[in-house]
């Protein structure tokens, strides 16, 4: 019997609310293991779960309700009675996302170093994680997320996301976070304009005008000075852009109009789509097509976390198996 998979996502979990009023389970880690769980269930593959915790109120409950149901384990989340459950407002405008997120958060204090065996194990048999900044912008949960993300033996995919309020312009990232993550990463995942900001971060100046020669040049520079596997850069209607030390994928662009697109959530299952094609043994081109099709679908729905219906299977069923 072939041994079954594990993908991990870990950092926040948290309420979308968004204009329309309607609100929905969030939180870009969540999303990835949704996700992940959804595609290895319905071959029966595997499963995906989420480390991370709710505060005791009706938001929390609401979460583990709703995680529940979806068929992944509620084990992992912890449930804080001090810290309230993390709220994200969310505005999206001509297919970009805008965003208020609450600070103080219950996964803010996420804090289970050596005082979970259920959470260590989990860590150590996932054959993938997923991982952001945003949960780490609080040193308890910073060194949390990046010790149990070390103790994973397979992908470990850094999805950089880096969230600033829209009014206020906090940040919810810092160097410090980006440079330790990527130091502990396999993978790292950006769109177009996070890699441009951390890149000045990080002092990588390329001298390139041209932009796709500046970003292949940015991600070969990611790729060699933390001896990543792989870095891959998600370009909206454009695309993406992927790099191992052996082969570069470039996707076409996108047939949808910025107005088709309802772009919170289409990182995350991009990040989903590929972790699980590489660990079922995909290539790394067959892998990001499968990424692409999967964020693309997500892109027709508000919720980051729609059901897969038969159609989708059907044609990233055949995107692995063509």
């Amino acid at each position: 019997m072939t041994e079954k998979t594990q993908i991990t996502g870990i950092g926040e979990i948290l309420m979308d609310v968004f204009e329309s009023g309607s609100a929905t389970v969030g939180g870009a880690p969540f999303n990835v293991a949704f996700q992940a769980h959804q595609l290895l269930t319905a071959n029966d593959r595997g499963r995906g779960d989420m480390v991370s915790s709710v505060g005791d109120d009706r938001w929390g409950r609401h979460i583990l309700a709703t995680v529940e149901s979806a068929g992944i384990s509620t084990e992992y989340i912890h449930v804080d009675p001090e810290h309230p459950t993390g709220i994200a407002s969310v505005f999206v405008g001509g297919g970009e996302a805008g965003f208020e997120i609450a600070p103080d958060a219950a996964w803010d204090h996420l804090d289970v170093l050596g005082g979970d065996a259920a959470i260590e194990d989990l860590a150590g048999r996932s054959n993938a994680v997923a991982f952001g900044s945003l949960a780490q912008r609080s040193p308890v949960s910073g060194a949390t997320i990046r010790d149990l993300v070390s103790k994973v033996k397979g992908h470990r995919l850094y999805d950089v996301n880096l969230r600033q309020n829209t009014t206020n312009k906090v940040r919810g990232y810092s160097v410090e976070v980006i440079d330790r993550s990527c130091e502990v990463a396999t993978i790292v995942k950006t769109n177009e304009a996070e890699l441009e900001e951390m890149s000045g971060m990080l002092g990588f100046l390329p001298v390139s005008s041209d932009d796709e020669s500046r970003t292949w040049m940015r991600m070969e520079r990611l790729l060699k000075q933390y001896g990543l596997f792989a870095v891959a850069v998600t370009r909206g209607g454009k695309g993406a852009m992927l790099m191992t030390e052996e082969v570069n994928v470039q996707l076409e662009d996108s047939k949808l109009r910025p107005e088709e697109i309802h772009p919170v959530g289409a990182g995350d299952a991009f990040s989903a789509g590929l972790l699980y094609g590489l660990t079922q043994g995909l290539p790394l081109e067959k892998s990001a097509r499968l990424a692409d099709k999967l964020a693309s679908w997500v892109t027709q729905y508000e919720s980051s976390t729609p059901r897969l219906t038969e159609e989708i299977k059907g044609e990233l069923r055949a995107i692995e198996e063509g």
